[in-house]
């Protein structure tokens, strides 16, 4: 998901959607059940993720927010 969104330059939210909705859909072909439950999940999960990505990132060095560069 990160990768895919970091090589063509897309939101994490999309990317997710995308890969949730071609597993629910293949799921589906497979003959698997299509509730309503699974359908959100699938169009929300990628906003979700998006949202809550930047608390869990993690970030070395002077370029951190918040961040104080040390002279040696």
């Amino acid at each position: 998901m990160t990768g895919a969104s970091a090589t063509t330059g897309r939101s994490i939210r999309l990317i997710r959607t995308l890969i949730e909705i071609s597993v629910l859909t293949v799921g589906w072909l497979l003959g698997g059940s299509l509730r309503v439950g699974t359908a959100l999940y699938a169009l929300t999960v990628g906003s979700v993720t998006q949202l809550f990505l930047p608390w869990f990132s993690y970030r070395d060095g002077p370029q951190a927010p918040g961040a104080v560069a040390t002279v040696k």
